[in-house]
Parts: structure tokens; sequence; C-alpha cells
């Protein structure tokens, strides 16, 4: 007799269990279309925002090409130089306070964009030179970028590496001027661009 009422208890439970698993079951799909929406809604958000992303970095290259081929009508309104320390690309305090009165220049004139030549002095191999010229213009870049929220499309990086030195890499002075970003300052002339370039 004990044992049949503990297998009606068993039964009964399981009826129970089962009706809970189903309940469940049922506010599981809901939960899960709920997130799979939401989750599909911000992907569309980011993806839509790297797209626009994508778009200001082939008006940079598209710029960038022009300005090294000649092919585009411009006029440089000034030009500064940041530099660094041997084998760094890190800013110095001197360097952003020079960069933050040219991001004011920007500003106030929508039809400037910036030239930012990275350059290294010829310790080392030509390669890692390239590369170093190339962050350090970056480093300028992410500056403007983040500190002064510089679109993307009014910046343009240039790395000539170990070519082009202002002095004699024969001597530690020179070395220490050669290593520098130069930071021009470009008047487009009516148009010298695609109009993406200045939002």
């Amino acid at each position: 007799m004990v044992a049949i009422g503990r297998m009606r208890s068993v039964a009964g439970l399981a009826v129970w269990a089962m009706a809970l698993v189903m309940v469940a079951g049922c506010a599981t799909k809901g939960f899960v279309r709920s997130e799979v929406a939401g989750s599909k809604a911000y992907t569309d958000t980011q993806i839509g925002g790297v797209r626009g992303d994508l778009d200001q970095v082939r008006t940079q290259a598209t710029l960038a090409e022009r300005l090294a081929s000649g092919n585009i009508d411009y006029a440089e309104v000034s030009s500064q130089q940041v530099q660094f320390d041997f084998d760094d690309y890190r800013l110095k305090a001197e360097a952003q306070s020079m960069l933050d009165q040219m991001a004011a220049q920007l500003a106030s004139h929508p039809g400037y964009v910036l030239e930012v030549r990275g350059f290294a002095d010829a310790t080392g191999p030509e390669r890692y030179n390239y590369r170093l010229g190339r962050e350090r213009a970056d480093a300028v870049l992410r500056y403007m970028m983040k500190r002064h929220s510089v679109p993307t499309a009014r910046l343009v990086p240039v790395s000539f590496g170990e070519d082009d030195p202002v002095a004699d890499n024969s001597s530690s002075e020179g070395r220490a001027q050669n290593r520098r970003v130069q930071v021009r300052v470009l008047e487009i002339k009516p148009g010298g661009q695609p109009s993406a370039v200045i939002p």
C-alpha cells in the first residue's frame, strides 16, 4: 500500500514537473525571440557604424592618394613639427599643446584637412623605420580624433620612415631632429576633393 502511494506521488510529481517544463519552455521561446530581435537590432546598428567608418577610411585613402600624386589643388596654410624620443611614438606635452592649437584652426575652417607625415631617423632597418614613422603619425591622428573629435576623413596620415631627413643622421643632434611628425594644415581648393571628405 505504501509503495502504491509512493508511486502515485512520484507520478503526480512527474506530471507537475512536465507541466512546469512545458510552461517554462514557452517562456523560454518568447525570451529567445526577444533576445534574438534585440541582438539583430544591435548588430544592424554596429554594421551601420562600421560601414560609416569604412566610408570615411575610403575617403581618407582617396585624399591621401590624390595628395601624394599631386592630383589635388590645395594651399598649405601652416606647418608644425612634433618631435619624438628615440624609438618612441608617444606624444609629449608640448606636442599636445601645439596640436590643440591646430585643432582650433580646423574647427573654425571646415575646408581644412591635416596631412600628418611621420618620420624616423636612420637608426635601424628601413622597414622598421617606416613602421615607426606610421606609428608616430597615428599617435597624432588618435590624439586629434579622441581629444578634439576630428573626423577621420579630415586627417591624412603618411609615413616617410627614414626618407626625407631634415638633418644629417650621422650625429645624435641630427637624428633627434629627424624623429618627427610634420603636421600640415591644408586648404583644399573648391572642386579639389570629394564632397564626402569634409562633413
